[in-house]
Parts: structure tokens; C-alpha cells; sequence
């Protein structure tokens, strides 16, 4: 039932832009002034607008359509509370990570104290599907609900975004540099981005935490 006023809300969704700001910032691989573009959002869009967009085919009413999305995150909490990711087709994939004081004793580390968050993965048919089908509008001066994404945007390094030749040198040059050792990068990309994740959520412990 969900999968289908999902579809059925994307097939009578308007298509807006995508509003983008242009950032500077120090590059902080190259020290160099980086000039980028960062998302910056319109409004926050709740259930409820949600709900009547989805029933605007006509195959579930307002309520159904309502009361889909108000219990949908229950079931996704017990399924990760049962040690179980969570996947969806055309949407993505919900899973858990574990944190937890380390130590150099293995005995000394426990449960104790540990905390969960929850990791989404997007499916790759809705990322593609955005992309195919994203228009940006470069704005000088965002909405007000969108000023804190313009305000809290990271300088990205090197290696990220562009457009071209460019961008196209610098992945082919990843891809050589990580040949041979794909896992071990490929580890360590993951660890990357997960702490990144915390520090832009303002977590301060996690040179001493594991993670799971």
C-alpha cells in the first residue's frame, strides 16, 4: 500500500527547482580560496501537504494516505529495534549504527552507555531519478528556513563536485589511486563520511567511540 501512493504521489507531484547559493570558502586540501553552490531548501514540506498530494489520484483518500505516514516510522523503529535494516524499494534503506566508549582492553568494552543512530542509504533509482530530472536556480539570497543550510554549508574538497573534465580527471585518478585496494579505501571512505556525519550533528566523542 505504501509503494503504491508513493508512485501515485510522485506521478501528480509539481516539479519545482532546486534552489542553490554560491559559497567560498578555503579549500582544505589546497589552502586555496574554493568558490562552490549549496543546496539550499524552500520550505519544509510535513505530512499532511504530503497526504493530499498523494490522494490527488483518487485511489486512497486523505486519511489513508495520512495514516500511512504517521505509522510508517513506528514500523521502521520496531523492525531496527529487532536488529533488522529496513528497505524500500525506490526510496532506500534504513540500518542502524552503534556507538560505544573504546578501550585497549578488550574487556573493558561494553554496552554500557552505547547509543544508536540511525543510517539511511538512498535507493540508487530515486538518486537517479533526481538527477535526471533536477533544474537548479542559483539564488542570492535564500528563503528564511533555508538561510541555516546556506549558513552551516562545508567546504568540500578537492575531489568533490565539479563539472567536465575536471571532475572526470579527478575520479579517474581515485579510481587508479584505489586500485589494488579497493576494501581497505573503501573503509576508510565509509569512516570518513560517518564522522563527518557526527560532527556536523555535533557529536565530541568520537575519537573515543567505537562504532558498529
Amino acid at each position: 500500500m505504501f509503494f503504491n501512493i508513493y508512485i501515485n504521489y510522485f506521478k501528480f507531484s509539481i516539479i519545482n527547482m532546486i534552489n542553490v547559493i554560491r559559497k567560498k570558502g578555503i579549500n582544505p586540501v589546497t589552502k586555496a580560496l574554493l568558490w562552490w553552490i549549496q543546496w539550499t531548501r524552500v520550505s519544509t514540506t510535513v505530512e499532511t501537504s504530503l497526504a493530499k498530494r498523494m490522494a490527488r489520484g483518487g485511489t486512497y483518500s486523505v486519511g489513508e494516505a495520512s495514516g500511512v505516514l504517521l505509522d510508517f516510522p513506528q514500523f521502521i523503529v520496531d523492525e531496527l529495534l529487532n536488529g533488522n535494516a529496513v528497505k524500500v524499494a525506490g526510496l532506500g534503506e534504513f540500518k542502524l549504527r552503534v556507538q560505544a566508549k573504546a578501550d585497549a582492553d578488550p574487556e573493558k568494552v561494553s554496552t554500557r552507555g552505547a547509543k544508536v543512530s540511525v543510517v539511511f542509504e538512498a535507493d540508487k533509482e530515486l538518486t537517479s531519478r533526481l538527477n535526471n530530472e533536477a533544474e537548479f536556480k542559483i539564488v542570492t539570497t535564500p528563503t528564511p528556513e533555508g538561510q541555516s543550510d546556506a549558513d552551516n554549508a562545508e567546504v568540500p574538497t578537492e575531489n568533490e563536485g565539479g563539472e567536465g573534465e575536471n571532475a572526470n580527471d579527478n575520479e579517474n585518478e581515485n579510481q587508479n589511486q584505489n586500485h589494488g585496494g579497493d576494501n581497505g579505501t573503501n573503509d576508510n571512505d565509509n569512516e570518513n563520511e560517518n564522522q563527518s556525519g557526527d560532527n556536523a550533528g555535533g557529536g565530541s566523542d568520537d575519537d573515543n567511540n567505537l562504532e558498529g
